[in-house]
């Protein structure tokens, strides 16, 4: 939890919600539809559309359809959303990085083999109860 709340600092930093933020950033690495961006963050469609609808109103994003599919929407940032990602956002992953580089190589090799292991012991304990 207080990982999660530190994480949840950088949108807050920004004006943004989580889903906004996050969002945002998938957007500038080239992810641009809400399908793909709702399968990455594990987050619903519902709330990725939440979360575009307020970035379009921040006017932080476009949305146009695709020339061959009129259903789905292709998102770009604009130039305020580019200047927020490149300015405040890379400010905050820098930081990551930094904190990141205060470990040892050998730990954080640990920290991401253990990580994967609880979480891939997690998957298999919840696939259980899903019997």
């Amino acid at each position: 939890m207080e990982l999660d709340d530190l994480y949840s600092y950088f949108p807050k930093s920004c004006g943004l919600s989580d889903p906004e933020y996050w969002s945002l950033l998938l957007i500038y690495k080239g992810v641009v539809t809400q399908s793909r961006i709702s399968g990455i963050l594990y987050v619903s469609r519902q709330t990725i559309n939440s979360a575009f609808k307020q970035l379009v109103k921040k006017e932080l994003i476009t949305l146009e359809p695709y020339e061959d599919n009129q259903r789905s929407k292709k998102a770009s940032l604009t130039s305020e959303g580019r200047r927020i990602v490149e300015e405040q956002v890379a400010y905050m992953h820098q930081k990551e990085e930094q904190a990141w580089g205060k470990l040892s190589e050998e730990e954080r090799e640990q920290l991401a083999r253990l990580t994967r292991k609880f979480t891939d012991a997690l998957r298999e304990t919840i696939g259980d109860l899903k019997k």
